[in-house]
């Protein structure tokens, strides 16, 4: 897991060109769109279709440190005591490193409930796009909060 996240940041940091600076590639495009259907299941609560876009060797970084595999992130978002509203994805940057990969960069903000509290959520995140049997599948996923980006309620 720590050789994948190095070898992203390697990716990033070592000036890639950048996809979406002229014309989008159709791999970029149809990340772009797996990305959008996460994010339409993840406020659904639709455990069926985030699975299917989801790689079954899916690591899954959480901005508070946890990681989850698909199976574990899928039934936690089930589970019901989580619920998502208003996710908007921005700034986002897509790379090829490789034929049948792609990284995006960007930013996220969104309304989490867990249990029953309203969290307002800013991220920044990476996320790496495999192309499985023709299908492209979020592989990984890591986010962090930006200091002082991200309001969130005090545990009782």
């Amino acid at each position: 897991m720590k050789r994948m996240l190095r070898l992203a940041w390697v990716l990033v940091l070592g000036g890639l060109p950048l996809v979406g600076s002229g014309a989008e590639s159709a791999a970029a495009a149809a990340v772009r769109r797996a990305d959008a259907a996460r994010c339409a299941a993840m406020m659904q609560g639709d455990g069926p279709a985030l699975a299917a876009v989801m790689s079954e060797a899916l690591r899954f970084v959480h901005s508070d440190g946890r990681v989850e595999g698909k199976a574990d992130y899928v039934r936690n978002l089930m589970a019901g005591d989580t619920e998502y509203q208003g996710v908007q994805t921005s700034e986002v940057q897509a790379l090829e490193p490789a034929p049948g990969v792609v990284v995006l960069i960007g930013a996220q903000e969104m309304r989490k409930r867990l249990g029953a509290a309203w969290s307002e959520i800013r991220l920044r995140y990476l996320a790496v796009w495999r192309e499985e049997g023709g299908v492209w599948r979020m592989y990984a996923w890591q986010s962090m909060r930006p200091a002082g980006s991200s309001t969130v309620p005090a545990k009782k």
